[in-house]
């Protein structure tokens, strides 16, 4: 399985949806929910063989490692990455210009840099 783009995520997927989240490395705030629905659309049976549920099961599993691969991508599109220490980080987090490359970086990394001036 893919590893996830954030240090943190939820997978709260059921049988009728693929429902990810994804959590800003930098203040832990949920960025809105990846929601995909099934492709397989099997219909409720009352009694099922071992062997149908074994294929569906196989289903299942192939549909819900798409999605999460879609997910992830979605996620890695609403960060930003910290040039600094390469965390991925929503827009609140994200500082513009704060290096002396002007580059991007999180408020962690921005506040850490501003210290160090003042300090040295």
């Amino acid at each position: 399985m893919l590893k996830p783009v954030t240090k943190r995520f939820a997978d709260n997927s059921t049988l009728t949806r693929f429902d990810f989240s994804f959590y800003c490395d930098c203040c832990g705030k949920e960025l809105p929910p990846v929601v995909i629905t099934p492709q397989f659309g099997f219909r409720k049976k009352l009694f099922l063989s071992r062997e149908e549920r074994e294929a569906r099961a196989i289903i299942y599993a192939n549909d819900h490692s798409k999605a999460y691969e879609r997910a992830n991508n979605e996620a890695r599109h609403e960060l930003n990455r910290c040039e600094k220490c390469g965390e991925l980080v929503c827009e609140e987090c994200t500082v513009y210009g704060a290096l002396e490359s002007g580059g991007v970086c999180c408020k962690r990394c921005a506040s850490a840099a501003v210290n160090c001036t003042k300090n040295g």
